[in-house]
């Protein structure tokens, strides 16, 4: 069936101890929908941007902080944040576990660390 996403398939993206990423794949590009788990600050130092997508975290569970452009948001089952394109975040939680979904497809080539 070309409209389920199994399990077995989920592309799993682990940068460190502290934040693991599983992604599913669609057929189609103007969004990609993933499960992020964080336990700690990500990143460890410094600011993320993604230039060229906006994403929307719905928090499934777990707490934590997160800064986005100069402004921290405490965070809890229920919450959802969203990033626009360019501006800088970081993530802290306690087994934070966030639905993100991002568009368009995020891409490893626009997501950039800063320090």
């Amino acid at each position: 069936m070309s409209h389920l996403i199994r399990k077995k398939d989920v592309v799993m993206t682990q940068e460190n101890t502290v934040s693991r990423f599983l992604e599913y794949t669609f057929s189609f590009k103007n969004a990609s929908l993933g499960v992020s788990e964080i336990h700690g600050r990500y990143p460890n130092i410094g600011y993320d941007v993604d230039e060229e997508v906006e994403a929307s975290w719905y928090i499934e569970s777990g707490t934590g902080k997160i800064w986005i452009a100069g402004e921290t948001c405490v965070v809890e089952p229920g919450d959802m944040v969203h990033i626009e394109a360019g501006e800088k975040f970081w993530i802290e939680g306690d087994n934070l576990r966030l639905i993100v979904c991002s568009s368009p497809v995020w891409t490893p080539q626009q997501h950039k660390h800063l320090e």
